[in-house]
């Protein structure tokens, strides 16, 4: 047997030697790379608490749109995305209400585009939003595969269908040039429905690119999805059936960064970047010292949040059962978001009992681990710009805010 030539460097990478405008000149990370069959791998050691803050989050937003009881156009159902404009302004995708709204730089609304139902342009459960070239939104929604266009203006532009798959295309993300990148979840040909009793299930996903004529061109990535409990009881005039993430669920997560795309799964701290020209794998970066052991602190935390959120007796058995048969792993998954920045840069979101705000990591697509970012509790980003973090917060009374915070520090 032969094997590939690698060659190996050790040293540490010096935000002083190899640095972007605005990102830190004492920034450091130890880290080996590898070379191994043309395919990068950068292994980082650095303690997480030696590594450098990358930049800084507002404590308050300087934008927060959404109320209960005002105008209609700021009543939010259920945002699914957020895509600042080049005017300052804002444009928010509502998945229930099935609308695009846009603001502008003050908060005022200007326009609502879109509606509910089956026409041109019209949504039924829209969950991806995308700024193409020539100030063109782009909205993609899953149930009748459809991505349609809208000029800012509120003119309806061209509608493109993706080609069925074996497997229904559920979320994805734009590339610059009005491609689509789709994520599907895949069931392994041959499962068999479960057994009476309880399983562990993993379906796998599948990333495949599509061209702006909704034709797959190819397949970027395959890999494990959301490890899930399936539980199924059969009674003399009765059969239940539930499904739900594991307690420490793990994941697959993506961001598209202009021509690549990270992918991963959270088992471990692993990312790589993928060239979605060609799909070849370019890079693999590890940071195992960023994955945390589980604790009993944290299992008891997340089952009190899910005891908190089951409404009978029924839901609360199932929760009591959810956390018996949940896998308790020796560590936590590894992260649960990815967002790429404008600046091409990869945010990974530390996994968390919260599930929201908390620490990120930023990577360049060098490979370099840039340092962290503390981000308000309870903010889902969406969007970040070279000074601006945008996302999701939820009130007290779990209504949509729409919130812009500063970010500083970071550069471009």
């Amino acid at each position: 047997m032969t094997f590939p030539h690698r060659s190996t460097s050790v040293l540490p990478l010096l935000g002083a030697l190899a640095c972007g405008a605005g990102e830190s000149a004492s920034a450091t990370s130890s880290a080996e790379r590898t070379d191994s069959a043309g395919v990068e791998i950068v292994v980082h050691t650095t303690a997480a608490d030696a590594l450098p803050v990358f930049a800084t989050v507002d404590t308050m937003p300087e934008l927060r749109l959404g109320s209960l009881a005002g105008a209609t156009a700021e009543q939010f159902a259920s945002v699914s995305d957020v895509r600042p404009l080049p005017d300052g302004g804002v444009a928010v995708l509502d998945r229930q209400a099935a609308e695009i709204r846009l603001f502008a730089a003050d908060g005022s609304w200007r326009a609502t585009l879109g509606a509910k139902g089956e026409g041109p342009g019209e949504f039924q459960s829209p969950v991806r939003l995308g700024l193409l070239p020539g100030d063109t939104l782009a909205v993609f929604d899953p149930q009748p595969r459809r991505i349609t266009r809208f000029a800012l203006d509120g003119t309806l532009g061209r509608i493109t269908t993706l080609a069925e798959m074996r497997a229904r295309v559920s979320d994805g993300a734009f590339l610059p040039d009005g491609r689509f990148v789709g994520q599907s979840r895949l069931v392994s040909e041959g499962a068999t429905p479960p057994s009476p009793g309880a399983s562990l299930v993993r379906d796998t996903t599948v990333l495949t690119l599509f061209d702006v004529e909704g034709t797959p061109v190819d397949t970027l990535d395959v890999l494990p999805g959301l490890e899930t409990v399936v539980h199924l009881e059969i009674a003399a005039n009765r059969v239940s059936i539930w499904r739900r993430p594991t307690m420490f669920a793990r994941a697959n997560h993506f961001a598209v960064a202009g021509r690549s795309a990270w992918t991963s799964e959270s088992d471990r701290f692993e990312l790589r970047l993928r060239d979605i020209e060609s799909g070849a794998l370019r890079r693999v970066v590890r940071a195992p010292q960023l994955q945390v052991p589980v604790t009993e602190t944290m299992a008891r935390a997340l089952f009190a949040r899910a005891v908190e959120d089951a409404d009978n007796a029924e839901m609360r058995k199932q929760t009591e059962d959810w956390q018996a048969l949940s896998p308790r792993p020796e560590l936590a998954p590894a992260f649960d978001a990815f967002v790429a920045d404008e600046q091409g840069r990869l945010w990974v979101r530390s996994w968390s009992v919260e599930g929201s705000g908390g620490r990120w990591w930023v990577f360049r697509e060098d490979g370099f681990l840039l340092g962290s970012v503390d981000v308000p509790t309870g903010l889902t980003i969406t969007h970040i710009t070279c000074d601006e973090v945008w996302g999701v917060q939820q009130d007290e009374l779990e209504v949509d805010h729409v919130v812009r915070y500063r970010l500083r520090g970071a550069g471009c």
